[in-house]
């Protein structure tokens, strides 16, 4: 194979392989869903106390490469349509299509990692007081540094020169494109999963109200779906490829990269909706999640309240009782000097 991920299957040395609608149509309706659920998240920092953080830079930078990403598969489309209605020789538009999956596969990588680090620091302010996973956090920035660093210099120096990319008349070496597309996989997945998992003990341990719990198993749900999504990638592409398919197989690239990439923006905008939604849909959401700490403070400060409640209602009982008893015990006395003299 000549070409590299997400598409580098799409292409061999001797042909292009068929863009299909059914590639192009995931990769628009995905792009607008992610759109409108990073726009949300706009408007819902901007309406929150809390402001615009770095994380929300990131996963906007994240959505221009993405819709970059898209407009790029249009664009794929648009020179195998072309070349099949007019009918051209496939060496003709050969060099066309290895750039456009040159640059494909930048903004694949720079964007899947922007989404993963914007995940990790907005765990950073999450669990900011649990020093476990701050550390953890750490340690996953600098992974996905060098992931992204291993994705995208892979991808431009894949090739010396450079341009024998996309240039089959100029003498060069490349080396081998699936070792690359397998290992940025590999670590794309691992990456996944670790991101995932890692805040789970701690918001098991929360003791939340029943729609918040359900909101949470949402979002955790979108996240899983993103980790079987990497690995699909991977095994469907891979598979047809050896299989000599390689129009299916990247049909599938396109698609699960561009569904990889936008559900993961979409999963990411979701953390920080919660404001929007106390605002304008506040039966979905509670605005006060208690830990179980929490939970106990304020049952022990219930029951405190009505024990004191209950000592003070004995009291006053007891001096209504003594009361009582001084009006009695005065009364008598009073009855007697009164008698007839």
């Amino acid at each position: 194979m000549r070409t590299h991920s997400p598409s580098w299957f799409i292409l061999s040395s001797e042909a292009t392989a068929d863009i299909q609608i059914d590639a192009l149509v995931p990769a628009i309706v995905f792009t607008i869903l992610a759109s409108i659920m990073v726009g949300l998240r706009w408007y819902s920092r901007l309406y929150s106390a809390c402001g615009v953080k770095t994380e929300d830079y990131l996963v906007t930078a994240a959505l221009i490469l993405s819709i970059g990403n898209t407009a790029v598969i249009g664009a794929e489309y648009r020179v195998d349509s072309r070349r099949k209605d007019l009918d051209l020789s496939q060496q003709s538009s050969m060099t066309t299509m290895l750039k456009l999956v040159f640059a494909q596969s930048i903004f694949y990588h720079l964007s899947v990692n922007l989404v993963k680090a914007s995940f990790v620091l907005q765990y950073t302010r999450l669990f900011s007081l649990t020093r476990s996973i701050m550390y953890a956090c750490y340690v996953l920035l600098l992974l996905i540094l060098g992931a992204t660093a291993w994705g995208v210099f892979g991808v431009v120096f894949l090739c010396k020169p450079v341009q024998q990319y996309w240039n089959l008349r100029v003498l060069g070496t490349c080396m081998n494109a699936e070792t690359h597309f397998l290992s940025t996989s590999s670590i794309g997945i691992a990456l996944d999963w670790m991101i995932w998992i890692l805040p789970i003990p701690v918001v098991g341990r929360l003791k939340l109200p029943r729609r918040q719990k359900l909101s949470l198993l949402v979002v955790f749900g979108l996240g899983g779906f993103v980790c079987i999504v990497s690995i699909l990638r991977l095994a469907l592409v891979h598979q047809f490829a050896h299989r000599q398919q390689v129009t299916k197989s990247g049909t599938y690239a396109l698609i699960l990269s561009a569904i990889e990439v936008n559900v993961a923006l979409a999963c990411a905008s979701l953390l920080v909706l919660k404001p929007l939604l106390v605002r304008y849909v506040p039966v979905c959401i509670s605005d006060k999640p208690m830990t179980a700490r929490e939970d106990m403070r304020r049952f022990s400060d219930f029951t405190d309240l009505f024990r004191a409640a209950l000592d003070d209602m004995e009291q006053n009982m007891e001096e209504a009782k003594r009361g009582e008893r001084r009006d009695t015990m005065t009364s008598r006395p009073t009855t007697s000097m009164e008698g007839p003299q």
